[in-house]
């Protein structure tokens, strides 16, 4: 099952889960506000965004 997740790159929203129930999830959610990484996912003859990625590690700090 698929639903609904903050994207942690863009921080739109995008999905995540089995990739079958995208259109359910993002159908619903304005392009305006949907996630905008590459590459986008075709489904049922539609685009949608990539599965939802993590945010990006924190850089590492250095101490002196």
């Amino acid at each position: 099952m698929c639903f609904k997740l903050e994207c942690g790159v863009c921080k739109k929203a995008s999905w995540k889960g089995c990739g079958n129930h995208i259109p359910a999830v993002m159908d619903g959610i304005p392009e305006a506000d949907r996630c905008t990484c590459e590459p986008k996912v075709e489904k049922d003859g539609k685009k949608y965004p990539p599965m939802a990625k993590p945010a990006p590690a924190p850089a590492p700090t250095t101490q002196s």
